[in-house]
């Protein structure tokens, strides 16, 4: 399992990855295709896909397959426990100041 560092950075890698973490979360109930997505993110298809890739690998994101179409969709319960390393991972931070 990641640890909260390594989640954050594989979240905020590319504008296009936080573009897309942000639409899914403001949408938690958004199913549609890479390229439904990729026009709800002003961006092509072919230009999110590796983005999509990240996301689905680290389980924020799950696909399916209707008929013939695969459709993507916020895995509600790997966002939340993404969203909970995260804010420990940050809780935990110390401001490394010296006085």
């Amino acid at each position: 399992m990641e640890t909260g560092q390594e989640i954050l950075s594989v979240l905020l890698a590319t504008e296009t990855r936080a573009d897309l973490v942000s639409i899914f979360r403001k949408n938690p109930g958004l199913i549609d295709s890479a390229e439904g997505i990729a026009r709800r993110v002003g961006r092509n298809g072919g230009a999110i896909q590796a983005d999509l890739q990240e996301l689905v690998k680290l389980g924020i994101l799950k696909t399916r397959r209707f008929g013939d179409n695969e459709v993507i969709s916020l895995d509600r319960a790997r966002d939340k426990t993404i969203q909970n390393e995260v804010g420990e991972y940050l809780q935990n931070l110390k401001p490394n100041i010296k006085g």
